[in-house]
């Protein structure tokens, strides 16, 4: 893979940083998701004042801001140089987030056993099977025994087939970075066999399906 790739993810304007958070989803309930999400991630993944997560996908650091003051270390990881820069600026007031350009490695250089947890909302939608398998490797690395990880994907469902059919509908004109940012289709059976080769273990209790959005933890069996 090439840098290239990523150009997708780059951006130089307020409404092209949105457009790639979060579509055409209004800013206002983009940001109300967020907040939301950030104590069901904390709920999900047990967090406390020990832990040390990891974020892959980091965005504009919103998620990592609200839980830096609740944990120990937050790493923002992302492919995105502008994402990066922006995540800086946004927890520029918490001394304990770090940042990880994720350059063509799949976390490969990140240390091993070297976070309680991680969580990725929103980005392995875009992924095919083969990077969700390298990620999915690496994660089973750098999480220590037992940690948790909590990410997404899409099926198709009452609330995702206007996604696949806005796609569809400039798919074939799409030149490749273009492509590369659309959204890819992963069954469940798919997911978790992927993790499980990985070394990572699905917790089918914490699958959670929102009309084809798919929530499921993963955790790092003993022996990854």
């Amino acid at each position: 893979m090439t840098r290239e790739r990523y150009q997708a993810w780059e951006w130089d304007t307020a409404e092209g940083m949105q457009l790639r958070l979060a579509g055409f989803l209004p800013r206002p309930v983009y940001l109300s998701d967020r907040q939301r999400r950030v104590d069901w991630v904390a709920d999900r993944l047990a967090l406390n004042a020990d832990s040390e997560v990891l974020e892959v996908g980091s965005g504009e650091g919103v998620m990592a801001a609200a839980l830096a003051s609740r944990i120990r270390m937050i790493c923002c990881a992302d492919v995105s140089k502008s994402f990066l820069d922006k995540a800086r600026e946004t927890c520029s007031d918490h001394a304990n987030v770090t940042y990880h350009l994720i350059d063509d490695d799949y976390l490969e250089t990140l240390p091993s056993a070297s976070f309680d947890a991680g969580y990725s909302l929103n980005v392995f939608i875009h992924l095919d099977a083969y990077e969700i398998f390298q990620y999915f490797r690496e994660l089973s690395r750098v999480l220590r025994p037992g940690g948790r990880f909590v990410m997404n994907f899409l099926e198709l469902g009452e609330v995702t087939w206007p996604f696949f059919r806005g796609d569809l509908a400039r798919y074939r004109q799409a030149q490749a970075v273009e492509a590369k940012g659309m959204v890819s289709w992963h069954h469940r059976v798919t997911v978790a066999a992927l993790a499980r080769e990985a070394g990572l273990e699905p917790l089918p209790e914490s699958l959670e399906d929102e009309g084809g959005v798919v929530y499921l933890t993963l955790r790092r069996t003993p022996t990854a």
